[in-house]
């Protein structure tokens, strides 16, 4: 299959007015993504960032605490520190659109070869070796979500890639130490979301500093007879104000269908009386479906079943941290 360019993809309607690509970002219209998916099926390579709390958390610690630097820790690739500790987390989304099936890897986990055996085991390196993966959007630099590029581009090096805004030195000269060829392109910040395809908009955001990444991006699906649906990686920006961009922002942005991903409820088992207020805010977006993972925590989970909110579960197998999340292997469909 020849693989589709997505930067042409997102652009060639707004090129045959007469504009560059660099437009793309600029004069759009007030509400987008009025065309549709007609559907939309995310299946869960990976939600295990990492394997063990106590492990990371004491190597986060020993670099100087969450406002340290990622790339001064030695993990893997760039060293061999608790290397049996890295996991990842990685997502394909496949869209049913009227020009055919989109397929997009969402994030590329994080310790090589744990990505390259969950690749295996759900069929994405043939769909990678093939070029049949349209194209990689990464949420954010992260080393669970990023660093595992590296068994992606061994499959598919020419595969174009997505990126948010401030990615250090250091990521994209992993980049291009792991052989990338195809375009990389950059989401701004501070310029409206990006049509990926018809009904796929992507947009980036600005976070809380955290292991030095300051920027998230956050995919939006337009979704036939159901409404939007939001899939972020860690929803570092809060979930609450990425489903109130939808809103504000997107035809149908009023009916918010569904939900998926990682929502940094509690990422290592903590909890306050501020994320019992967030949980029950969720219940006013009506949500019909909530797939979530990773970062939530168990116990924001169990806490948002508490609340009535429609929690989708998964099966717990395949080294899933809990049945209670969409895991990995698991599949959630729009």
């Amino acid at each position: 299959k020849q693989a589709r360019d997505p930067l042409v993809t997102a652009c060639s309607r707004r090129n045959k007015l007469g504009k560059d690509s660099s437009s793309c970002f600029m004069d759009m219209p007030s509400k987008l993504l009025e065309t549709k998916c007609f559907t939309l099926k995310i299946k869960c390579i990976s939600e295990t960032g990492w394997f063990d709390n106590s492990v990371i958390l004491g190597d986060i610690a020993s670099a100087g605490g969450p406002a340290g630097d990622q790339y001064a820790i030695p993990w893997p690739p760039f060293g061999q520190l608790h290397e049996q500790n890295a996991g990842g987390v990685s997502s394909l989304i496949e869209a049913e659109t009227a020009s055919g099936t989109i397929r997009v890897l969402f994030d590329s986990g994080w310790g090589v070869s744990w990505m390259k055996k969950r690749f295996e085991e759900e069929g994405i390196d043939i769909l990678l070796s093939r070029r049949e993966v349209d194209f990689v959007v990464l949420s954010h630099e992260h080393m669970d979500h990023f660093w595992g590029i590296v068994a992606v581009l061994e499959l598919y090096p020419s595969v174009s890639i997505y990126v948010p805004e401030g990615f250090h030195e250091q990521g994209l000269r992993l980049l291009k130490e792991s052989g990338h060829t195809g375009q990389l392109i950059t989401i701004p910040m501070n310029q409206p979301p990006l049509v990926l395809f018809p009904g796929c908009a992507l947009k980036c955001f600005s976070v809380q500093p955290l292991l030095g990444v300051r920027f998230e991006n956050v995919l939006y699906f337009n979704v036939q007879q159901k409404g939007i649906c939001m899939v972020t990686g860690c929803g570092h920006p809060g979930v609450l104000k990425l489903l109130d961009y939808a809103r504000e922002t997107f035809v149908d942005g009023e009916r918010i269908y569904a939900l998926y991903g990682g929502l940094h409820l509690s990422a290592f088992g903590d909890w306050d009386a501020g994320r019992d207020e967030i949980v029950q805010n969720l219940k006013t977006y009506r949500l019909s479906k909530i797939g979530c993972n990773h970062c939530t925590g168990i116990i924001g989970v169990e806490k948002m079943l508490a609340a009535g909110l429609n929690v989708m579960k998964g099966s717990g197998k395949k080294g899933s941290t809990t049945e209670l999340y969409v895991g990995n292997g698991d599949v959630f469909e729009v």
